[in-house]
């Protein structure tokens, strides 16, 4: 993939800020050290790390944190194409929402795509395990659209597309891909996708701390504010002045 429009360029050629090139290269530690593990040492990682359905028996309180950055070991190709469409499209985010914006969509495009695995899982006989940082770089795609929607992309490095039909298409393709049950992780996926959309759409930017801490602060000043009434003393008989109570 290669992104440009006439104002600025966006693929080959464009560094990721500091703390993408820390997330990736966490990244690729981990996944070093997963192979190594389940390919020499026998050790079962994936299954520790993974976020297993809550009726498997292999499910694990530290699997909601751990899931987003263990990847399938048998899947080394499919690993690298995520770090390629990481690279492609996390300095863009980070630049226009910056680290802190970047990181909380980011993060909250995981929490989605957890909760919507095991409500799946809980709701249907679906026991494979999720992992993997692919809600979180779907969300980025999708974002990516709305951002920059006249921005041309090489899909493939060959055909040029509209980053506005690259974020539609990822979404259809995936809801498509999982009613089609051709895409067993759909709801994992879609689940990222939609709560990354929200917190990014969102008028009153509800998934925002900071927005929930002013909303409070506005409450306890007009509670306050509530406690006093203005009397005004214009048509009282006995002449007194206004007072406030």
């Amino acid at each position: 993939m290669f992104a440009h429009d006439h104002r600025k360029t966006i693929g080959f050629g464009s560094s990721l800020t500091p703390v993408g090139k820390i997330m990736l290269i966490v990244y690729a530690a981990i996944y070093v050290l997963e192979l190594i593990g389940e390919h020499w040492m026998g050790i079962p990682v994936y299954q520790w790390l993974a976020l297993s359905p809550l009726k498997s028996g292999f499910f694990h309180i530290w699997q909601p944190v751990t899931h987003p950055v263990i990847h399938d070991p048998g899947a080394p190709i499919g690993f690298l194409i995520n770090c390629l469409v990481f690279y492609f499209f996390a300095g863009t985010i980070e630049s226009a929402l910056g680290t802190r914006g970047f990181l909380r969509l980011y993060i909250i495009a995981a929490v989605g795509g957890a909760a919507a695995g095991l409500a799946f899982s809980g709701l249907t006989a679906f026991g494979a395990p999720y992992a993997g940082m692919m809600p979180s770089l779907l969300a980025l795609i999708v974002v990516f659209g709305l951002l920059r929607p006249e921005s041309t992309i090489l899909l493939m490095f060959v055909l040029p597309v509209k980053a506005k039909y690259l974020s539609y298409g990822t979404l259809v393709v995936t809801a498509l891909t999982f009613l089609a049950r051709t895409n067993v992780h759909g709801a994992y996926h879609l689940g990222g996708i939609g709560l990354a959309w929200l917190y990014f759409r969102a008028p009153t930017r509800w998934l925002d701390a900071g927005w929930w801490r002013w909303k409070w602060v506005r409450h306890r000043q007009k509670k306050q504010r509530g406690r006093f009434t203005v009397i005004n003393g214009k048509n009282n008989d006995d002449g007194d002045k206004p007072t406030i109570h």
